[in-house]
């Protein structure tokens, strides 16, 4: 069995090496990595797992910078996703309410409209960069406009994606006692909210309304929840957004059906979110012994939840590797999770990667690649690699 790390930074610049995660479906669906951590491979394991958030807790803490998990993180200081019930339960509530349907709804205009004006810019340029210009705008401003804020903080969540910013908090070595940039902005960005008569948006009169166990959030829990809003919000959809655009870019038989029949975008979004997977794996660490899958794992291990390998699993899904607007069955894939954890902003980002690909269509004849340029792998995970192309207006 050839070695597989989740982890390896090679993926951003070479892709995920598909060929090995079937090998590893195949002969060892419950993978032990270089590392010592469990691997879950499949499609069915990966559901399960994600869904028993008793067992398989949801932990950030090795990517922000803290190698021993939540358990050495302030609890004011835990995401979304590492919050355990029933207080989880109860914030997710909060956020889901201040993206519902109506508040998506009176989004849209403002949304289809500067994803033209982002079009106008790009076509004054003789070669533009569909990943700055196009992909990581788009739900910077977005997730602005659902906080009520302006293009200068759809600016600072662009930043922030790029400089690593979103991967931090004050309990990450090295960050100042007052947090990373982020949090400052967003403690004084509260601050300005408590001060007004009524919070000026939906979200915030739900952060600052709420008692959870008969206590208000205290303002580290807001601006912990806050921040995190802008890194799955911003930097994950992102790299939603920067996969469709290089498939467009790379692929003239794929902007040649969307043309042809926009009906054909929403499958277009759901194919790229199984198939070129933003997020390739997220990790939690076992609370309990358990045999899962009969592999026995032990309390405190780390478990990866293989989510690109899971899309691609052979046993639920026809030619995984293959892109096609074709499927039965769209979203049988789990690029937003399962189970009571799953991504409370996927509306949004569906949203955006619709509106996003449709003003592409309606006011580009077509996208070409630029001969010389080095372009990023499909997927290739949650990389910045500039995606360069030259845009033709469509006539008329």
């Amino acid at each position: 069995m050839a070695e597989f790390d989740p982890h390896d930074p090679r993926f951003v610049s070479d892709g995920v090496p598909f060929d090995v995660l079937a090998r590893i479906r195949a002969e060892e669906p419950i993978y032990r990595t270089p590392k010592g951590a469990w691997y879950l491979s499949r499609y069915e394991d990966v559901a399960a797992a994600l869904t028993d958030v008793d067992t398989f807790r949801a932990d950030l803490g090795p990517i922000t910078g803290i190698p021993a998990g939540v358990d050495a993180i302030p609890p004011e200081q835990h995401y979304l996703s590492e919050i355990e019930e029933p207080r989880h339960k109860a914030i997710r509530r909060l956020i889901t309410a201040s993206m519902s349907s109506a508040r998506l709804k009176a989004v849209e205009p403002v949304l289809r409209e500067e994803c033209g004006r982002l079009v106008d810019a790009m076509l004054a340029k003789p070669i533009a960069n569909l990943h700055d210009d196009y992909a990581m705008a788009i739900p910077a401003f977005a997730m602005s406009r659902i906080m009520d804020l302006d293009d200068a903080a759809a600016e600072a969540f662009m930043r922030w994606s790029e400089d690593g910013t979103l991967m931090q908090r004050p309990a990450t070595p090295g960050v100042p006692p007052e947090g990373p940039s982020s949090h400052v902005f967003f403690s004084a960005y509260l601050v300005h909210q408590r001060a007004l008569e009524r919070p000026s948006n939906d979200l915030m009169a739900l952060l600052l309304d709420a008692k959870i166990e008969g206590e208000p959030l205290s303002d580290a829990e807001i601006v912990t929840q806050l921040h995190f809003m802008i890194q799955a919000g911003v930097h994950t959809t992102r790299s939603l957004l920067a996969h469709l655009v290089n498939r467009l870019v790379q692929d003239a038989d794929i902007w040649a059906a969307l043309a042809a029949d926009r009906s054909l975008i929403a499958n277009f979004v759901e194919e790229s979110l199984r198939r070129d997977s933003p997020v390739q794996r997220t990790t939690r660490q076992c609370t309990r012994d358990t045999v899962f899958g009969g592999v026995a794992i032990g309390k405190g291990a780390w478990v990866e939840m293989g989510i690109g390998s899971a899309n691609h699993d052979e046993r639920l899904i026809e030619e995984g590797g293959a892109f096609r607007l074709d499927r039965r069955e769209p979203r049988k894939h789990l690029a937003f999770g399962a189970g009571s954890h799953v991504c409370p902003g996927a509306g949004l980002a569906r949203m955006e990667a619709q509106i996003a690909v449709e003003t592409l269509i309606d006011r580009l004849d077509r996208l070409e690649t630029i001969e010389g340029e080095t372009y990023p792998p499909l997927p290739g995970s949650l990389g910045h690699q500039p995606i360069p192309a030259r845009l033709f207006e469509r006539e008329g």
